[in-house]
């Protein structure tokens, strides 16, 4: 279902889901093959946590020269915790506007690109007609359905087919780990199957959320097969040996990429 792999010293994780899928680049990355240093070691890219743009931008380059491709092909957005998709075809839509959590493309050569450190980053690939779209889904988009959003978008503007599109959900927070509050529950309240990814937690007013099934039941709902819907486990709270993890550190850590690309 998915390995991990390496190359040039860039740690990360592949589908064979999508490694099946010609014309297909794409990688989850770990927190390893950079050079930032300390809480933010050593593939971090994101500068908001307190680490240098210097690293950063050594970071970028090293990302680049792994996968060759160029680094002003890679595309990443502010990301809100909102639903908003930037959608980027023969025009760059809305590209001024500062606060996306997804992008969508059908141009080739464009890297896009989701930063997390717990949240949820999804692909989606529709096989026939070549479109990419990639989601950061937290608690927020999730409970505002940023995934169902963006393959309502593939469906009614792209024109694809729900048969045609494979879903693949990568590391983020499990079960385990993510225990949420009363706010976080009370903004899933509209979710038809919201006891299917929510069990109380021995505290008080808090819940363990399954942060993946929740988007996963928003996919299928949304009119995707399961056979075509993929989701590995990996918590990054529980191995952040591999990955950032804002919960398992506290908020002092970095953000690690995950970036998929038509050929």
């Amino acid at each position: 279902m998915f390995t991990y792999s390496q190359i040039h010293g860039v740690r990360y994780v592949e589908y064979s889901r999508l490694i099946e899928c010609k014309g297909i680049t794409h990688a989850f990355c770990t927190r390893w093959g950079g050079v930032s240093k300390g809480r933010f070691a050593n593939l971090n890219f994101s500068v908001s946590e307190g680490d240098t743009q210097t690293n950063i931008s050594k970071n970028w380059k090293i990302l680049s020269s792994a996968f060759n491709i160029p680094e002003d092909h890679f595309i990443t957005v502010n990301q809100i915790h909102g639903d908003r998709i930037l959608i980027i075809d023969d025009n760059l839509r809305d590209s001024h506007d500062p606060g996306y959590d997804g992008i969508i493309t059908n141009k080739p050569g464009i890297a896009i690109g989701i930063k997390t450190a717990d949240c949820v980053p999804i692909f989606l690939v529709d096989r026939a007609k070549h479109i990419i779209g990639t989601i950061h889904a937290g608690w927020k988009g999730t409970s505002l359905n940023i995934a169902s959003k963006a393959l309502r978008i593939l469906v009614n503007e792209f024109g694809s087919k729900p048969e045609d599109i494979i879903v693949t959900i990568g590391p983020s927070i499990g079960p385990c780990c993510y225990e949420v509050d009363e706010t976080v529950w009370t903004a899933m309240e509209k979710d038809p199957e919201r006891d299917l990814f929510f069990k109380k937690s021995r505290k008080a007013e808090r819940w363990m959320l399954d942060l993946p099934k929740a988007n996963q039941q928003q996919i299928l709902r949304a009119g995707i097969s399961s056979v075509n819907v993929t989701s590995p486990g990996i918590c990054t709270s529980c191995h952040r040996d591999t990955f950032f993890s804002h919960r398992g550190e506290g908020g002092q850590t970095g953000r690690q990429l995950s970036f998929i690309m038509l050929q």
